[in-house]
Order: structure tokens, then sequence, then C-alpha cells
């Protein structure tokens, strides 16, 4: 899936580009826009924003865009794959992991499909497709970044550091996957994690730092809200929209064909 997923990342940032030059729509939103479309949805726009010095209402505004469509395909894809690739798993998990935005839609459209095919296997793929989508942070969002930023330099802005458009989060993410991955494989060896920890004592670490990242998560967004005026969300327009709707038509149309030709020649 590696391969479908760069393709659908590079493809998808050069249409939201594309688009939001034929609709005029700025720069800024559609930088937010195309990392939320092309990576992992709200925490990809939420880690790029303080890179390109966007607005909350910016911010805002590309988090509705993603979670608008993504909602949409989450409800809508399993089924459309389904009918699509008749039923292969892996084809169809590769499609929900690499068209749909955010890691939670798409493991909600996992979990849809696995309870209305019975097809267990197709969330996982989905899932596993996704996080290694997520990886790609480390390089979309500096590279994201520096294109714009790139644009926007003039006498009153200086030289962005490399540090300031690096996604700081992806190491935390990287590191508790391998903590993650670690103590599974010890539990599975040794029937202890770590050495220390028994099987039902590491789920239960694992269900509580689950928890505190859901309400850290749900905070975040909270808080973006809080700071946000939505009346002044007007002023943006609704062209970001139509750059938003175009980007994830195009992503799931580019998965559907990458697919078609990786099963071909695989």
């Amino acid at each position: 899936g590696i391969p479908l997923i760069i393709a659908c990342i590079i493809i998808s940032i050069l249409f939201v580009n594309y688009f939001c030059k034929l609709l005029k729509v700025p720069s800024k939103i559609g930088s937010l826009i195309a990392v939320g479309t092309s990576i992992c949805g709200a925490s990809a726009i939420v880690a790029t924003s303080p890179a390109i010095n966007a607005d909350k209402e910016e911010v805002t505004y590309a988090i509705a865009n993603i979670t608008i469509f993504g909602i949409i395909a989450m409800f809508i894809y399993p089924f459309i794959a389904h009918y699509l690739f008749n039923g292969d798993e892996l084809s169809i998990g590769l499609f929900l992991g690499t068209s749909i935005h955010e890691t939670a839609q798409v493991a909600g459209a996992g979990l849809i499909y696995s309870e209305q095919y019975n097809s267990p296997t197709t969330m996982d793929i989905a899932t596993v497709t996704k996080l290694v989508r997520n990886i790609s942070m480390i390089v979309v969002i500096p590279f994201i970044s520096y294109l714009y930023l790139k644009k926007s330099i003039d006498k009153k802005n200086t030289k962005p550091s490399i540090i300031s458009m690096f996604p700081i989060f992806i190491i935390g993410f990287i590191i508790m996957g391998l903590i993650r991955s670690i103590g599974d494989y010890g539990i599975q060896i040794s029937n202890q994690a770590f050495g220390m920890f028994l099987d039902y004592q590491w789920q239960s670490l694992i269900n509580y730092i689950k928890s505190l990242a859901e309400y850290s998560l749900a905070i975040a967004m909270a808080a973006v809200g809080v700071s946000t005026n939505l009346v002044s969300l007007r002023t943006l327009g609704v062209r970001p929209f139509y750059v938003g709707f175009s980007a994830a038509i195009s992503v799931g149309f580019v998965s559907y064909i990458g697919i078609l030709f990786l099963n071909y020649f695989i």
C-alpha cells in the first residue's frame, strides 16, 4: 500500500493547489486543506497552522471542511468500495485507508464494513494503511509549510527555521507506537510487557492512555472553537468548501485507480 499512499498524498496536494488557484482561494487556507486532505485531517491542520501563522478562523474553517466531507465518506465509502472491488478485503481496506481524511473516520468506515459484511480484516487493513499515511506528516507538513512560507516571505518576514515547520508531536506518535509494539511483543513472548506488566495490567495501562488521549484531543478541539468567532468565518466565503469537496472526490478517484493499477501488476 505504500506506493498507493505516496501517490494519493502527492496528487491530492497538487489537486488542492490547482483548485485554490482556479477558485482564487487564499494560499494559507489552501495549505491547511491540502495537509488535512492528504494526511490525517484535523491533526495535520492543527500541526501546520503555527508554521504558516494561520488564524483561528482559518484553522476552524479547514477543520470543518475536512470533518464534513470525511464524515460523509465514512458512511458512504464502505458500501461503494464493496461494489467497486467485489468484496476484496485488501482492496477495500486500502481504499478506505487512503481516501478518507481522519483516522477515526477510517476506523469508523472499517467498523461499518466489518459489521455489514462480516469482514474484520478489512478494518485492520484500513487502520494500518491510515497509520502509515499519518507517519508521512514528518515529511509532508514541513514541505507544505515551506512552500507557503516561500511564497509569502517579504521584507517583514524572516526566513523560517526548520524547527518551526517540523510537527514535533510526530515524535511522540512514533515513540508511543514503538512502546505499544514492544509491550505487545513482550506479552506474546513471555506474558509480560517490559518484564513488569502482566497482560491485564498492560491492557489497563493502554486503555488509560487511550482515554487520556481522547480527552486531550477533545480539549484541544474545544480550545480552537472557543477562540474562534464563527461570524468572522463569513469573510472566508464558500469557495474553500468547493476546494475541499473537489479534493475529497479527487483523492477517492486516485485511490480507486491506484488500487486497480496495483491489482493488475501485482
